[in-house]
């Protein structure tokens, strides 16, 4: 094995600007610091946490009832707890490749295999025929990201249900990381569909990363089972708290998210366009891209204090970069405009 080590290396938010982990530009509303701020001061820091406020509030944004819901740090901790739960030594799990980087690391230690198709490099569409047919009668767990992240594919809400309806004795787990982007889910089919598992995370629309929560949804007696993996006190206090007070900010945030979506994607793709870029649609805020020499472009925008994900093999005429507000974008624009233009 080797580990997973994102390029997290001379990261200074004083002057760059990161658009290379997906992350909020901008940090939550001052009343989630300060409601942080009040815990510090006058919480009960001597105590274990309390988790009951910020489920019932999950419940209410999700429509799942509490016992439907189980908080993880960050939805890694969901993603280790499912694939601990059903995959042992010799095991296998599908998933179209290349995708997030934790499965494979937590399969690896399990000792399982990451099998599945690659999506095809024209289009980076979902390989759906390929992908059911390489599902067999002894694949332990079934795994969909949706949109995929790298490559910003996107699996439609009927061939989840094709999918689930066709394996119904074989978990299906869906990971919704970007949900607040695409507004697709299919945590409303659970109770039809008692083998589709779903997993979210506040680290992207609600610009929490730095303090790790995430939940699964799944049927209440798969929650129970994977309540006897969990540590009871994983998530700790100060990250439910922002959780909770980032819930009751949730307008401000998506707010945000549609200015992403509706204005500033559509400007960014616009530009590509416009200059013959190519890149790959994302329903997310990112998008792969893979203009002419990559590594001289990545280096460029790197130089320029703007930073952009390099892909590895196959994908390494590609970067993945998040979209920022469209002030943001502009710069960007602008310093990607001097490279195409010979200003470096």
């Amino acid at each position: 094995m080797s580990p997973y080590e994102p390029p997290q290396y001379e990261r200074d938010p004083a002057r760059q600007q990161f658009m290379d982990f997906n992350e909020s530009s901008q940090p939550p509303p001052e009343s989630v610091t300060e409601r942080l701020a009040e815990f510090a001061r006058s919480g009960p820091l001597h105590l274990y946490m309390q988790h009951g406020p910020l489920l019932d509030k999950l419940s209410d944004y999700t429509g799942a009832a509490p016992e439907s819901l189980l908080l993880t740090n960050g939805s890694d901790q969901g993603i280790e707890l499912v694939l601990r739960a059903f995959l042992d030594p010799g095991d296998h799990c599908v998933l179209a490749q290349p995708g997030f980087a934790m499965f494979q690391q937590v399969a690896n230690t399990i000792g399982a295999e990451v099998r599945g198709p690659v999506f095809p490099l024209e289009d980076f569409r979902f390989p759906f025929a390929e992908f059911v047919a390489s599902v067999q009668l002894d694949t332990k767990l079934i795994v969909l990201i949706n949109p995929n992240n790298p490559t910003g594919s996107a699996v439609t809400q009927e061939q989840i249900q094709e999918i689930a309806r066709r394996f119904p004795e074989q978990p299906v787990l869906v990971d919704e990381a970007y949900y607040e982007f695409t507004g697709e889910t299919c945590a409303g089919l659970i109770r039809e569909l008692p083998n589709l598992i779903v997993l979210r995370t506040f680290s992207k629309a609600f610009a929490l990363p730095s303090l790790r929560v995430g939940y699964v949804i799944a049927d209440p007696e798969f929650i129970k089972e994977l309540r006897k993996i969990q540590g009871p006190f994983d998530v700790n206090m100060m990250a439910a708290v922002a959780a909770e007070a980032v819930l009751d900010e949730r307008e401000e945030m998506l707010r945000r998210v549609r200015h992403l979506m509706e204005e500033a994607k559509p400007a960014l793709e616009a530009y590509f366009q416009e200059r013959g870029v190519r890149y790959f649609p994302s329903k997310a805020h990112f998008l792969l891209v893979a203009p002419d020499r990559t590594p001289e472009l990545v280096e460029h925008l790197h130089r320029n204090d703007i930073r952009v994900r390099p892909q590895g093999t196959p994908l390494d005429h590609t970067f993945r970069m998040s979209v920022q507000p469209l002030s943001e974008m502009q710069r960007f624009m602008g310093v990607f405009d001097d490279f195409l233009e010979g200003r470096v």
